[in-house]
C-alpha cells in the first residue's frame, strides 16, 4: 500500500491511498466468497456455491464494487495510524480508479482557533428581585390553573380560555418547522406566545379564522426566528369564560398539598419564583456569552465538516416536518426549494455552530477549565436523585452520557463566571 500525504490549508489532510495488485486481488476473492454465500445455484446447497461458479454467474463489476467497499474502510484506518493523523470527523472519500483501488480521503483535523481578544468580553448579570407585582402575578397564574371554564357565545377577549388551529408561514408562503399546531389550548392574556400574538384573536368568534403577520423579537431564544417575519393563519375552535377562585385555605391546600397559611404560601411560592428567576438568568447569560464568544472565534473549518453539520441540521428538518404530518417532498415543494438550495441555505448556520464549539472548547484549554472529579461526580448523584424521583432509572451507557453532560454543564458554567461583572 502506497500512501501520500498532503495537507490541505489547516483544517484538512489529504491522503492518497493506492493498493498494489496483489492487496486488490485478495480483497476480491473475499468479496466473490461472501456474495457466493449468498447467491442460490442450481445443483448446489444454499451458501455452499464454489467462488469460481459464483464469479461466472455474477457481474464482474458488482463483485469489484463489493471489493472496493470492503477495502476501504481498513485501508483508510490503516493509512491514518501510520500517518499518525487523529481525524475529528468521517472522511470524504473519492475512488480515483480501481485496478488496483486508488481513492482519495479528505480529513477533517482539529483546525488552528483564535478567540479575538475575549479578555474584553463582559456580560452583566442582572439582579434577581421578586416583587409585590411578580409575586401577585405567579399566584394568579395558580388561581388560573384551579379556574372553572363557561362556555360563552360571544367575541374573545381578555382572560379567556380558547383552543386554535394555526400554521405559520414564511412571506413566501412556505411552512415554519415549530409553527403549527391543531386544537391548541391557551388563556388569553397570558403572553404565553410572541408579542401581539394573542391580541389579534380578541374578537374572534367560534368559527372565524384570521391571517395575520407579526415580526418576531429580536433577541427570540430559537435564533432562526430572531426578527423574523411570519405569516400566521389562525382559526378560534373553542371559546371559554374564566371564573378564577379566591386565594383561601381550601385552593392553598390544593395548590400545595398542605395546610398552610397565607404567610407561609406566599413566602413558599416567593421562593420558588426566585430560583426559576435566577435559572432564566443564568441560561440568559449563557446564551449572551455564546453569542459574543463565536462572534470573536476565527477559525478555518473543513469543508467536510461543514456538510456534516448541515445533514444533522437536515436531519432535524426531516424529523421535524414528519413530526408535523408533512412528509419530505411536501416539504420541498412548500419552499420552493431543492435539497441542494436548502443545503446552501444552512451553510452559515452550520459555520456558526462550528465557530461556537471550537471557540468554547479552545476557551475551556486557554483558561484550563476541568472541574474535578468530585464535583462531576456530585452534581451526577444529583440529577440521578432528580431522574429518581419521576421513577426513571437510566441505564449503564446513559449513565455515562449524563455524566459527560455534566462535566460540560460545569466547564460551562465556570467559564461564564470568569465573564461577568
Amino acid at each position: 500500500m502506497n500512501i501520500t500525504e498532503e495537507k490541505k490549508g489547516k483544517s484538512e489532510i489529504k491522503l492518497i491511498v493506492e493498493l498494489t495488485q496483489l492487496e486488490m486481488e485478495n480483497y476480491y476473492k473475499q468479496a466473490l466468497e461472501k456474495l457466493a454465500s449468498k447467491i442460490n445455484v442450481k445443483g448446489f446447497r444454499p451458501g455452499k456455491v464454489p467462488a469460481e461458479v459464483a464469479e461466472q454467474q455474477l457481474d464482474k463489476t458488482y463483485i469489484m464494487a463489493q471489493a472496493i467497499d470492503m477495502a476501504i474502510p481498513p485501508t483508510y484506518i490503516e493509512a491514518v495510524k501510520e500517518k499518525k493523523i487523529e481525524p475529528i470527523a468521517q472522511p470524504k472519500v473519492t475512488v480515483l480508479a480501481d485496478k488496483p483501488l486508488k481513492f482519495e480521503a479528505i480529513i477533517p483535523i482539529y483546525p488552528e482557533v483564535q478567540v479575538k481578544d475575549y479578555k474584553k468580553i463582559k456580560i452583566e448579570k442582572k439582579k434577581v428581585e421578586i416583587t409585590e407585582e411578580l409575586l401577585e402575578k405567579e399566584i394568579s397564574r395558580f388561581r388560573a390553573f384551579h379556574s372553572t371554564f363557561k362556555k360563552v357565545d360571544r367575541a374573545a377577549q381578555m382572560g379567556d380560555r380558547v383552543e386554535i388551529d394555526f400554521d405559520g408561514s414564511d412571506e413566501g408562503g412556505a411552512p415554519l418547522d415549530g409553527t403549527t399546531s391543531k386544537n391548541h389550548p391557551m388563556i388569553l392574556g397570558e403572553k404565553t406566545f410572541i408579542p401581539g400574538f394573542e391580541e389579534n384573536l380578541i374578537g374572534l368568534k367560534i368559527g372565524e379564522e384570521k391571517v395575520f403577520k407579526l415580526n418576531f423579537p429580536k433577541d427570540y431564544f430559537h435564533k432562526p426566528f430572531q426578527n423574523k417575519i411570519v405569516k400566521f393563519k389562525v382559526k378560534l375552535n373553542s371559546l371559554e369564560e374564566q371564573d378564577k377562585p379566591k386565594l383561601d385555605a381550601g385552593l392553598i391546600k390544593k395548590i400545595a398539598g398542605k395546610d398552610m397559611s397565607d404567610s407561609d404560601f406566599r413566602a413558599e411560592v416567593k421562593k420558588n419564583l426566585t430560583e426559576k428567576t435566577e435559572q432564566d438568568e443564568k441560561n440568559r447569560l449563557e446564551n449572551e456569552l455564546l453569542e459574543k464568544i463565536q462572534e470573536k472565534t476565527e477559525v478555518e473549518l473543513a469543508e467536510v465538516l461543514i456538510d456534516e453539520e448541515i445533514h444533522f441540521m437536515m436531519e432535524e428538518m426531516k424529523q421535524n416536518a414528519t413530526q408535523r404530518g408533512i412528509n419530505w417532498d411536501q416539504y420541498l415543494e412548500a419552499t420552493g426549494k431543492t435539497e441542494e438550495q436548502l443545503h446552501e441555505d444552512k451553510k452559515e448556520e452550520a459555520k456558526k455552530r462550528l465557530r461556537l464549539r471550537f471557540g468554547v472548547q479552545e476557551l475551556f484549554k486557554t483558561e484550563k477549565i476541568d472541574p474535578t472529579e468530585k464535583e462531576i461526580e456530585d452534581a451526577f448523584e444529583n440529577e440521578m436523585k432528580v431522574l429518581a424521583s419521576m421513577n426513571y432509572e437510566p441505564k449503564i451507557e446513559e449513565q455515562e452520557m449524563l455524566k459527560t453532560k455534566m462535566r460540560n454543564k460545569l466547564k460551562l458554567e465556570q467559564l461564564i463566571q470568569i465573564f461577568v461583572k
